[in-house]
């Protein structure tokens, strides 16, 4: 498997390659100075880890080049997501707000909570100070599955220090609590879940995949 990185530049993009040399995956990096460097490299599957901006050349890109897209941008428009709707026709797309496995696994044990009534649904998120979108997309995630039950959570954000990613659901019923929680200790768990993500969907047909769908969560 050949993997062509767009954002090769970012936090994200540098580790991701990083990972895939230790791995022996032959990779390119490219950002929006030396994207020429495509051109010449025989990819497999693109994972684009720049920013939600650049999503539409991206696409065309792995259009261009007949392979699959791994999208692990978030902060999405409403344009960008009818630009995924109309490429998954043509290629395939994995796209995920969040690539770690437990991440996924708590959302789908977040998905039955329907039956817990008369609750207070507390919802906050913590990320370092760097980033750009609040909430985080992983964080809406959790948000929209919890309103599918009719939930509607309080939520906080909090952008602090060099903190990688916590997710905190806390649920108040009149006489007792629960607490579900995540916490990623390095971005590493995202580069082996957009890995897994790129093995996943390197000969599928064209249509729009998730981490649901590589965990069989469904």
């Amino acid at each position: 498997m050949k993997v062509l990185v767009v954002g090769a530049c970012g936090k994200m993009g540098q580790m991701l390659c990083a990972r895939l040399n230790e791995l022996k995956i032959e990779n390119c990096g490219i950002d929006k100075h030396n994207r020429t460097l495509a051109d010449d490299f025989d990819a497999d599957v693109v994972v684009d880890f720049s920013s939600s901006e650049c999503l539409k050349e991206n696409l065309i890109l792995a259009k261009q080049k007949r392979i699959p897209i791994v999208i692990a941008t978030t902060n999405h428009s409403a344009q960008n997501l009818q630009l995924i709707d109309e490429f998954k026709r043509d290629i395939p797309i994995f796209m995920s707000a969040n690539f770690s496995i437990m991440f996924n696994v708590m959302l789908k044990l977040m998905s039955n909570l329907g039956a817990l009534k008369n609750c207070d649904f507390v919802l906050t998120e913590i990320h370092h100070k760097h980033k750009k979108d609040s909430p985080s997309g992983s964080c809406l995630k959790i948000k929209t599955a919890l309103n599918k039950q009719g939930i509607q959570p309080t939520i906080t954000a909090h952008r602090v220090g060099e903190v990688v990613g916590e997710h905190m659901l806390q649920i108040f019923g009149e006489s007792e609590s629960l607490t579900i929680s995540h916490s990623a200790q390095s971005r590493r768990v995202f580069c082996d879940g957009a890995i897994l993500a790129c093995k996943f969907i390197e000969n599928k047909s064209p249509a729009l995949y998730g981490m649901s769908d590589l965990l069989n969560l469904d």
